[in-house]
């Protein structure tokens, strides 16, 4: 096997496993949501309907998915680099619906993202009049999500007749460096 080709297959397959296991998955119901870490995931329905799709009976469920901070503390998210650079910082989970169909153009799977937060910054810079001049700046330092704050983001799923949507969540793991 030629060595140029089986690195390239080898880092993939590394940079895949290092993806999956970041993350664990929780199965939950409307009724019981999944709490890691002093965060609680779940899901909420707040229609259900009926709709026929391609002469097939449906059903069309609006769901809020969300995260709620339950750890009594404030939950700091910050930057950390990856090899794609800074991508999905502020990602906190991602909800699969297992039997969503995506038809009607409609979700499969939807995600809570934490806010950013900012600190203020002070430079000193001197005028060509050789004056200090001191400017203080707002900077993006990374994501939080405070005590007992819900972030959340709404979908529509459409599930088979006679199911109600199964919910996956794939939480996102930060470890302390």
């Amino acid at each position: 096997m030629n060595p140029f080709t089986a690195f390239p297959a080898l880092l993939t397959l590394l940079l895949i496993e290092s993806t999956v296991v970041a993350q664990t998955a929780y199965d939950i119901s409307e009724n019981q949501p999944a709490v890691f870490n002093g965060i609680e995931y779940g899901f909420s329905v707040r229609n259900e309907s009926k709709k026929d799709v391609g002469g097939k009976a449906f059903n069309r469920y609006e769901v809020t998915v969300f995260a709620t901070n339950k750890s009594s503390c404030t939950k700091l998210f910050f930057p950390k680099q990856t090899i794609f650079g800074q991508q999905n910082n502020d990602l906190l989970a991602q909800f699969d619906c297992l039997n969503a169909t995506g038809a009607r153009l409609t979700a499969k799977n939807g995600s809570v993202r934490a806010k950013p937060f900012f600190v203020p910054y002070t430079t000193s810079a001197k005028t060509a009049d050789n004056k200090t001049v001191t400017n203080t700046v707002q900077v993006q330092a990374g994501y939080w999500l405070r005590n007992g704050e819900t972030v959340a983001s709404d979908l529509i799923l459409i599930v088979p007749d006679g199911e109600a949507p199964r919910l996956k969540v794939r939480v996102q793991e930060f470890t302390d460096q």
